[in-house]
C-alpha cells in the first residue's frame, strides 16, 4: 500500500524488504523449535498446525526475498513490479505472523510455565524483528504485529492469575511501543531515502532546464544494449543567436529561454531517448534502438520545428532557431565520446552554412555526409 510516496520512494522501500533473510530464518527455525516442544509436552493440534503454516511460510518467504534480490541485482523494479513483490511479502508475512499468533495463544490454554515463557518469548522476539526489518513497509508490519500480539495479550490475560495479568498489561503495552517504532523507523527511512534520491537527482541534473547532465549521459550510454542490428544516434545542437537575446533582454530572459528549451525537449522526447544539456546554450540528445535512419532524421526534424516556435518569456516574443547535428553508430561498438565530436563537427558545419541540420554517416554505416535545411 502506498502512503504519500513517490514511485521512486516507493520502489526503494520495497527493495529494502530483501534485507529479511536472516530474521525470516530464525523465526522459522524458532517457530519449528517451540512448536515441536509444545507439541510434545502439551499435545494439542492447533500446535502441529501452527507449526507447519509458520516453518512453510518462512521457507517461502526466503525463496521470495532471493527471488527479489536477484531481480532487483539484474535491473531496476518497475512500480508494478515493486507493488507484486510487496504483496507477495506482505501475504507471507501475516501467514508467520497469524502462525506465531496461534502458537502463543495456545500455549496460555495449557497449565505449563515453561510453555508459557516459550510463547512470551516467541511474541516478544517476533514484534521486535518485525518492527526494527519491515517498518520500512509499516502497511504490512503494524498488521503483522497485531495479528501476533492481540491474540496473544488477551489469551494471557484470560488465563486469570495476577502475574499473566501484568504479563499481558506489559504485552499490552509493548505492543503500543512498537506501533510507535514502526512509523518512527518508516519515517525515518523515508526521509534518508527523499533526501538521497533528491541528491542523486542533483548529482545528474542541469538545475536550470531541469534536464540530464553529461554524467547522466554517460551512465545512460553505457546501458545501452549491443545488438549489431540497431543502431544508436546521438544529436548534439546549440542555439542560433542565443548571445543576441542575452544582449537584448538580459541573462534572466536568457535562462528563461533555455528552461523553455529544456521544457519543450522533455514533453517531445519519447522514452528510451533522453535530453542533455551539455553546457552553456549546448544541448545533446541520446536516441538508443533506433532501426534505419530515419527515424534519427525525423526526430532531428522534430527538435528543429519544436524549438524554432516562439517562446512568450517577459512579455516579448523570442524566436529561436537551432544548429544540430548528428551521427549513428551500430550500438554494438558505439562509443559515446566519438559520437559526441562527430555531431559537434556536423552541427558547427550546420551553424556555418546559416543553420539547421548536418548529419554524419561514418564507415560502417555506408560512410556518407548529408545535409538539409531545418
Amino acid at each position: 500500500m502506498r502512503y504519500r510516496e513517490t514511485d521512486e520512494v516507493f520502489k526503494t522501500l520495497v527493495s529494502e524488504l530483501t534485507s529479511t533473510i536472516l530474521p525470516t530464518t530464525i523465526m522459522g527455525l524458532t517457530i519449528l523449535a517451540i512448536g515441536l516442544f509444545a507439541f510434545d509436552s502439551l499435545g494439542g493440534i492447533e500446535f502441529v498446525l501452527a507449526t507447519i503454516c509458520g516453518s512453510l511460510a518462512s521457507l517461502a518467504k526466503i525463496v521470495v526475498t532471493v527471488a527479489h534480490r536477484r531481480m532487483n541485482a539484474a535491473k531496476p523494479a518497475t512500480v508494478e513490479q515493486a507493488a507484486r513483490w510487496e504483496l507477495a511479502h506482505a501475504l507471507l508475512t501475516f501467514v508467520i505472523a497469524a502462525s506465531v499468533g496461534v502458537l502463543a495463544t495456545a500455549a496460555f490454554a495449557y497449565d505449563d510455565l515453561s510453555v508459557h515463557i516459550l510463547a512470551t518469548a516467541v511474541i516478544f522476539g517476533y514484534s521486535a524483528g518485525v518492527a526494527i526489518r519491515i517498518s520500512v513497509r509499516p502497511f504490512i508490519a503494524a498488521p503483522a504485529i497485531m495479528i501476533a500480539g492481540i491474540p496473544t495479550t488477551v489469551s494471557a490475560m484470560l488465563y486469570g492469575d495476577t502475574a499473566h495479568w501484568i504479563l499481558a498489561a506489559v504485552c499490552a503495552a509493548f505492543l503500543v511501543a512498537a506501533m510507535q517504532s514502526v512509523w518512527h523507523v518508516y519515517a525515518t527511512a523515508t526521509r534518508q531515502i527523499c533526501l538521497r534520491l533528491e541528491m542523486q537527482h542533483q548529482a545528474r541534473h542541469d538545475p536550470l532546464t531541469g534536464l540530464r547532465n553529461r554524467t547522466a549521459l554517460g551512465e545512460a550510454f553505457r546501458t545501452l544494449g549491443s545488438a549489431e542490428d540497431a543502431l544508436t544516434c546521438v544529436h548534439c545542437f546549440d542555439l542560433d543567436g542565443f548571445k543576441s537575446v542575452n544582449d537584448r533582454f538580459g541573462h534572466a530572459v536568457g535562462d528563461e529561454l533555455l528552461a523553455g528549451i529544456g521544457s519543450r525537449l522533455r514533453d517531445n522526447l519519447e522514452q528510451p531517448s533522453i535530453a542533455v544539456r551539455v553546457g552553456g546554450d549546448e544541448f545533446a540528445i541520446l536516441q538508443p534502438d533506433v532501426r534505419h535512419p530515419v527515424e534519427a532524421d525525423l526526430l532531428a526534424r522534430q527538435i528543429a520545428n519544436v524549438l524554432s516556435l516562439p517562446y512568450r518569456i517577459a512579455g516579448e516574443e523570442i524566436t529561436i532557431g537551432i544548429s544540430l547535428g548528428y551521427t549513428l553508430a551500430r550500438s554494438g561498438s558505439a562509443r559515446l565520446e566519438q559520437m559526441m565530436a562527430v555531431a559537434d563537427k556536423a552541427s558547427y558545419r550546420a551553424k556555418r552554412n546559416g543553420g539547421g541540420i548536418e548529419c554524419d554517416l561514418a564507415s560502417p554505416l555506408e560512410a556518407r555526409t548529408s545535409s538539409v535545411a531545418a
